[in-house]
C-alpha cells in the first residue's frame, strides 16, 4: 500500500462501543474523494471511514456485512488549504439520545448542521476499534484498505481511544493571548486496548505509538515529515490561485506544480500566504526546459473599505502592473532570462539561463520596495552591478509598498513540452526531495538550500505574526 500506515489489531477492544478520535487536518487538494482514517476488514465489506468527499464534506461511514449502517456527512465544506482544522469524533452508543451517539467537533466546536445524519442503534458496537473477519488490515491512514482514495495534505497528532468517548477539551483549548484553538501537545487520556497516539516526531520512524501501548504502525510508500504544523504553518502553492482552469495539477502537498499542456497556453499559482510588509525569502527549482518558468509575486490590489482583501482578477507573471517575475526559459533555442513587469522588460538580459534543477531564489524586501533574483546561492546582476539584498544595493525592481499583500507566484508557459517546478518556502524540501543544506531563517525557521541572508525569513505564519 504507497503513501500510508496500517496496524492490525492484536487483542479485543476495551469497549467497542465507545472510541474517541482526535487528529489535526490541512488539506492541499480538493474535490476528489479522500480517506484520512479508516479500519479495513472483509475485503471492505465490513469498514468504518473518516473520509473528505468529493464536494469538500466531511463524511463518517460505518459498513457492516456491505451494508451502511451510519452515514454522517457535514453541511460545512473544508476548503480552507492554509488552515488546520481539529477534529475530535467521539462515539458512545449506550447513550439514550440517539443525536449523542455520534458527535463531531471541529476546532473545539459541535457540528450540528448535517446533509446526511444516521441514527446510530442503541448500545451497538462500532466497527473502529475491533477486528474485522475475513481478510483485515486492520487501521488505515492516508487511504483506504484498498489502496484507493489517497489523502492529499498533512496529519498531526492522531489520537485513538477505545473505550472513552472524550471532549474536544481533552485534545485542544482557546488560547488566551489570540483567542485560536491549539493543540494540547500531551493530554491526560487513556488510550485503552486498541489505542494509539500518532506525533510524527521522528522522520525515520513515522509509524511509532506515544500511547505507552508498543502499537507501532507500518509505513508503506514514501510519507514525509513536516515542519509545518497546527503552531506554525509555511505557505505552499493555493489550489484557490489557479488562474486557468485544468491546465496545471498541483501535487506533493502543494510544492509542486505540473503544467498539462504544452500548446502554448499559461498558467499562474499563488502561494497561501502574503504579506504586506518585512523581508521574505524563498526557492524555486526550475524541473523542465519546456515553456517558459516565471518566479515572482503579484500584488493582490489592496484592502477595500473594510479591511478585507481585495481580490484582483488580473494577476499575472509580470505581464501587467501588479506582478513581477523572473521570466526564463530555454526550449528549442528560444532562450528567455528577464525581469517582466508591467508588460515590459524590468531587466532585459539576467546574463544566467537556468537549466534543469537550477534552483531559483527571490528576496522581497516589502519595507524598502525591493527585489532580487539568484541561482544556485549567487545574485544575479541588475544591470548596475550585483545585488547585495541584505545592504539593499542593486535590487532588481523597486516598486512603492502601500495597504496591499504581496503574494508569491509562479507562472508556467507550456510550448515544446509541458512545464514543472518545486517551491519552497522553508518545508525543506522540492516535492519529494529535501534539501541537503537545511539552512534556517535567523530566526531559526524554515530550511533552504541556501542562505536566506541576514534580515529575510522564511514564509511562514509565525514569521508573518512577527514581521509581516
Amino acid at each position: 500500500m504507497a503513501n500510508s500506515l496500517t496496524r492490525d489489531f492484536t487483542t479485543t477492544p476495551t469497549n467497542a462501543k465507545k472510541f474517541t478520535v482526535s487528529f489535526w487536518l490541512k488539506k492541499t487538494n480538493f474535490t476528489s474523494n479522500q480517506i484520512m482514517l479508516c479500519n479495513y476488514g472483509n475485503n471492505g465489506s465490513d469498514d468504518f471511514q473518516i473520509q473528505l468527499r468529493n464536494d469538500d464534506t466531511l463524511g463518517i461511514l460505518d459498513y457492516k456485512s456491505g451494508s451502511v449502517v451510519a452515514n454522517h456527512e457535514t453541511t460545512r465544506k473544508f476548503q480552507d488549504c492554509n488552515s488546520w482544522y481539529h477534529i475530535v469524533i467521539a462515539g458512545d452508543s449506550t447513550q439514550s439520545t440517539a443525536a449523542n451517539r455520534l458527535r463531531l467537533y471541529v476546532n473545539g466546536l459541535e457540528e450540528t448542521s448535517w446533509a446526511s445524519l444516521s441514527s446510530i442503534t442503541q448500545d451497538a458496537d462500532f466497527n473502529w476499534n475491533k477486528e474485522q473477519g475475513g481478510t483485515s488490515i486492520g487501521h488505515v491512514i492516508g487511504q483506504s484498505g484498498g489502496g484507493s482514495n489517497i489523502f492529499q495534505g498533512h496529519l498531526a497528532h492522531i489520537h485513538n481511544v477505545d473505550g472513552i468517548a472524550y471532549a474536544p477539551t481533552t485534545f485542544g483549548e482557546t488560547d488566551s493571548t489570540t483567542g485560536e484553538w491549539k493543540p494540547i501537545l500531551n493530554p491526560s487520556v487513556t488510550y485503552g486496548n486498541n489505542g494509539w497516539f500518532l506525533k510524527f516526531e521522528n522522520s525515520g520512524a513515522m509509524g511509532t505509538d506515544s500511547s505507552g501501548n508498543s502499537a507501532t504502525f507500518t509505513v508503506a510508500g514514501d510519507l514525509k515529515q513536516s515542519i509545518s504544523t497546527p503552531s506554525n504553518t509555511f505557505a505552499h502553492f493555493s489550489f484557490h490561485h489557479n488562474r486557468v482552469g485544468g491546465q496545471s495539477t498541483i501535487r506533493h502537498a502543494g510544492t509542486e506544480i505540473y503544467h498539462n499542456n504544452d500548446s502554448y497556453t499559461g498558467t499562474i499559482t499563488c502561494a497561501t500566504l502574503g504579506m504586506n510588509k518585512g523581508k521574505w525569502y524563498w526557492e524555486t527549482k526550475y524541473s523542465t526546459t519546456g515553456g517558459y518558468l516565471s518566479v515572482g509575486f503579484v500584488r493582490n490590489g489592496g484592502l477595500d473599505s473594510t479591511r478585507n482583501i481585495r481580490q484582483n482578477k488580473e494577476l499575472g507573471d509580470g505581464d501587467d502592473a501588479n506582478s513581477w517575475a523572473f521570466k526564463a526559459g530555454n526550449s528549442s533555442g528560444q532562450i528567455v532570462k528577464k525581469i517582466r513587469h508591467n508588460n515590459a522588460d524590468a531587466v532585459a538580459d539576467m546574463g544566467v539561463t537556468p537549466a534543469v534543477n537550477d534552483i531559483i531564489q527571490c528576496w522581497l524586501d516589502l519595507d524598502n520596495g525591493k527585489a532580487w533574483w539568484g541561482i544556485n546561492g549567487t545574485v544575479m546582476n541588475s544591470g548596475s552591478g550585483t545585488g547585495v539584498p541584505n545592504s539593499g544595493t542593486y535590487p532588481h525592481v523597486t516598486f512603492t509598498v502601500g495597504d496591499e499583500f504581496y503574494i508569491p507566484a509562479v507562472s508556467l508557459f507550456g510550448f515544446n513540452g509541458a512545464p514543472e517546478c518545486q517551491v519552497n518556502f522553508g518545508e525543506g524540501r522540492f516535492a519529494t526531495t529535501e534539501v541537503s543544506s537545511a539552512v534556517a531563517d535567523n530566526g531559526g525557521f524554515g530550511s533552504f538550500e541556501y542562505s536566506p541572508l541576514s534580515g529575510f525569513y522564511s514564509i511562514c505564519t509565525k514569521n508573518i505574526k512577527t514581521y509581516g
